[in-house]
């Protein structure tokens, strides 16, 4: 056991999950789990045939609504980066708030969840894994393993749970009544909407959080983007682009992979992260403090950098609004400066990390030189001396469509403006936390 502790990675010797012999975590059986493919099955089948026989728009709305709720407060910030990761520290009845949300995602309870992270998480750092961990069959087979069975290792490693959670009175409540958790919002939807919510609201937000899980989890460790590499690790994460709405930025797995305690995930430009934007807010309301950023972790001498991009989004813009000018100049004002301006050649450079050049020359048309450069953290317009940060440079790029892309720079100007303001208010400097 001392050798092959002496071999690991610095980062796992301090992990919850030990193992006197490493190659436990490649020993074992995939069984079929009744309790846990009813649960799933059950609640698809109830989504399916009861969202079909009680449609509603307002139902298929607040599905939309609530699914999104627990996802970002309860899955990404709740169970992952606080209760698991302790990224972020914030009041305690907030953090049961949270958690209490995550039970609601469906997947299991707080501390099992915990449990089943922390062993996935283990085995994958180490040379070599079951499959069932490391999600390393085919896309059906996996499915069927992760929504319908479960694996039983031979020789099981420890996992030691720190007392502040193992030993927690709510969190031992939830974790023994997490399914009948689902009672309290149904009723609640009952009372309100009737069958349809419950349907929505429930059976159909239980198993989108269920499938979504496995399928993010699926393609996370199978296809997409890296920036970094874990030497030696049985299984590299990714970062699968155009789903960070969808996943409240959970999808920017490789950085995750590279920064376990990071709670920010999306870090570099364009990498969007709802679940960071949501804790700036947080912050800003005094109900998040102490976060921990790539820059706090430990040094990882098996983490290797292998893209170019030269940049995070952790360090200042180059570029940055100035809406005092926008101020001054006006509704009117910038109608004319687009109108006087128009002849003069216009270049947007972006990261090309969200839109891709087709999208990019669909928006912006013809007349817009293109230039990529991944070292921005905002696309910048330049027209003639002058130029524009963020959406109002979108604004600026449409006034050269033509008469209607004028019309449609000028309606959306407040709120291209808005938003940079917006944006500016939450910007996060890393030395000021």
């Amino acid at each position: 056991m001392s050798s092959q502790r002496s071999s690991l990675p610095e980062s796992l010797k301090h992990h919850r999950v030990s193992a006197a012999d490493l190659e436990s975590v490649c020993r074992g059986e995939v069984i079929y789990a009744p309790a846990r493919s009813l649960w799933f099955l059950g609640m698809a089948a109830a989504a399916v045939i009861g969202c079909s026989l009680a449609f509603t728009w307002s139902g298929l709305l607040l599905f939309f609504l609530v699914t999104g709720a627990v996802l970002l407060f309860g899955h990404s910030l709740g169970s992952h980066r606080k209760l698991i990761h302790d990224s972020f520290q914030c009041p305690k009845w907030l953090e049961y708030v949270l958690v209490y949300m995550g039970v609601q995602v469906g997947l299991a309870g707080p501390i099992g969840l915990l449990r089943a992270h922390e062993l996935r998480d283990y085995a994958q750092r180490l040379p070599t894994c079951h499959d069932y961990l490391r999600h390393g069959r085919s896309f059906w087979q996996d499915g069927w393993w992760q929504l319908n069975c479960e694996l039983r290792l031979a020789h099981p490693p420890a996992i030691a749970i720190e007392r502040r959670i193992a030993g927690n009175r709510f969190y031992r409540f939830l974790e023994a009544t997490w399914m009948l958790q689902q009672l309290p919002p149904a009723l609640l939807l009952f009372a309100i909407g009737g069958w349809s919510f419950v349907f929505f609201g429930t059976c159909a937000r239980v198993t989108a959080g269920v499938l979504g899980h496995w399928l993010i989890g699926h393609f996370a460790h199978n296809a997409g983007g890296m920036h970094f590499a874990v030497d030696s690790a049985a299984v590299q994460g990714r970062n699968i682009r155009l789903t960070s709405i969808l996943t409240m930025g959970e999808c920017w797995h490789n950085n995750h992979h590279a920064f376990p305690g990071s709670a920010r995930l999306g870090l570099f430009p364009g990498e969007w992260d709802p679940g960071w934007w949501m804790l700036l807010v947080f912050r800003r309301l005094g109900l998040a403090w102490d976060f921990r950023l790539p820059k706090d972790l430990p040094a990882r001498a098996e983490l290797r950098r292998i893209d170019r991009l030269g940049r995070s989004v952790m360090q200042p813009p180059r570029y940055a609004l100035d809406d005092r000018r926008f101020a001054k100049l006006g509704l009117v004002g910038f109608w004319r400066l687009l109108a006087d301006g128009n002849r003069e050649p216009s270049r947007m450079e972006w990261p090309a990390s969200v839109l891709g050049e087709r999208s990019m020359r669909a928006l912006t048309g013809r007349r817009v030189a293109l230039v990529v450069d991944p070292t921005l953290n905002l696309l910048v317009l330049h027209k003639g001396e002058r130029s524009f940060v963020g959406f109002p440079a979108v604004c600026v790029a449409l006034a050269d469509r033509g008469i209607a892309g004028r019309v449609a720079a000028l309606a959306l100007l407040p709120l291209a403006v808005g938003l940079e303001a917006v944006r500016d208010a939450f910007a996060f400097t890393p030395a000021a936390s």
